[in-house]
């Protein structure tokens, strides 16, 4: 079997370097899968290089890119914000065959969150959405003084919090005091699929059922027994099989 097509990435974001991936397909169909924070443009356990492959095979386009502080791309997780991030996500939908099309969007924890907000802000532009347990979690956790499980004393102090070895700092901190995650979602009429383990001990599967409620063409699948990185290999055919139903659908549905 021949390897699939891959095309390296890059584009300028303020100065910096955002690296990615092109799955290219065959078909009209195109797909941009947001990582998590902390994350790559793999995806949790490779969910993503699995997905983007399965979706090539039928003719999708995929692209999947490491954000500023993360992967191969330019700059620092200490320098991440929520706003800057979506940022990226709207720049992505201008690169190689995203460019002036419907785009469908896939994206897990944070980036799952920012996904949503994409839609919210830009919804003539995506064509599905796919939120693997969406980490709008960030703004309640901030507001009780914790970060990815720790205590802000540090970060308030001046200094940062550490997560897989990087430094985390106020940047995201400040930014999460402001955010509204779920701001504009019932402008998003488009198919949205959510995903949520009941065994996420990082983001309450709660969260995905307020999303559920304000997304008005929502669909919610709860997982007994799930961890947040999906780590069920059943499980993730499952959940790549339906975001191949969405794009087995005409974009202009």
């Amino acid at each position: 079997m021949m390897s699939p097509e891959l095309e390296p990435l890059a584009i300028d974001h303020r100065g910096k370097i955002l690296r990615g991936t092109l799955y290219m397909g065959n078909g009209p169909e195109v797909m941009l899968l947001c990582h998590g924070f902390g994350g790559t443009r793999t995806g949790p356990g490779r969910l993503f290089v699995e997905m983007a492959r399965a979706l090539q095979a039928e003719g999708t386009s995929v692209l999947t890119f490491d954000r500023i502080g993360h992967g191969e791309s330019c700059g620092s997780l200490a320098d991440v914000t929520i706003e800057d991030e979506i940022a990226q996500l709207c720049q992505m939908l201008g690169a190689g065959p995203a460019r002036g099309r419907m785009v469908h969007v896939v994206g897990h924890s944070l980036g799952a969150m920012e996904a949503a907000s994409l839609a919210a802000r830009m919804p003539d532009r995506i064509a599905s959405l796919t939120l693997l347990a969406p980490a709008a979690a960030i703004v309640d956790d901030v507001a009780r003084g914790q970060i990815i499980g720790r205590s802000l004393g540090p970060i308030r102090a001046g200094g940062i919090v550490e997560h897989d070895g990087q430094a985390v700092a106020a940047p995201i901190v400040d930014s999460a005091r402001t955010f509204d995650p779920y701001a504009g979602l019932r402008s998003y009429r488009g198919p949205v699929t959510l995903h949520h383990g009941t065994a996420d001990r990082l983001v309450a599967p709660s969260y995905s059922e307020r999303y559920a409620k304000l997304l008005p063409r929502a669909t919610l699948h709860l997982h007994d027994g799930v961890d947040h990185d999906f780590a069920d290999v059943a499980l993730r055919r499952r959940i790549i099989a339906g975001v191949q139903m969405h794009t087995a659908v005409p974009e202009a549905a």
